[in-house]
């Protein structure tokens, strides 16, 4: 009985040499994922998406986030500014530069909405830019446009060849707050 239990538990190495890991796997993949970015002691951040797939070395590092992708603003007291939702989502540390597509929605603290299917956030000047479609919802007023440079947290922004539909109150009415 010893020896079958002895030859049961025994490893063929041919068989474990050709269980090679892909050329191009990540080195870490996390599941469920959230991290919080802090600045001075304060978070600044809050990113959290179903999967995340991250390559140090090599030229190019990257980390690729799927299966929905949430990145929140936090102002110096720690409240919530803004949330950007997106289902993908690319970060690139040497460019200091973060992706994110399809289904790109980005709702700041006054509700107002931006919808894309693509935004590039640009981490070491504080801005977010598209230079595609874009639709901004406020209140009742939708506003399409060609192109967007805004607030990292999507406080400010300017839309570039704007067409859209404002609401305009009839005489004696009152419009949207």
């Amino acid at each position: 009985v010893g020896v079958l239990v002895m030859c049961s538990c025994r490893n063929d190495l041919d068989k474990v040499a050709a269980v090679e890991m892909e050329q191009n796997a990540p080195d870490r993949i996390t599941t469920q994922a959230e991290y919080l970015y802090s600045d001075s002691g304060h978070v600044t951040h809050r990113l959290r998406a179903g999967r995340i797939a991250e390559w140090q070395g090599g030229e190019r590092p990257r980390t690729e986030m799927s299966e929905g992708v949430e990145l929140v603003f936090f102002d110096r007291e720690g409240v919530q500014q803004s949330k950007l939702t997106a289902r993908r989502g690319l970060i690139l540390p040497k460019e200091k530069r973060m992706e994110v597509s399809a289904q790109v929605v980005f709702v700041n603290q006054k509700g107002e909405r931006l919808e894309t299917e693509q935004l590039t956030w640009y981490q070491d000047s504080g801005g977010v830019r598209r230079d595609k479609a874009v639709r901004v919802q406020r209140g009742e007023d939708v506003i399409h446009g060609m192109g967007l440079d805004a607030a990292e947290d999507f406080s400010s922004y300017v839309i570039n060849r704007i067409t859209g539909q404002l609401y305009m109150p009839n005489e004696g009415e009152q419009g949207p707050p």
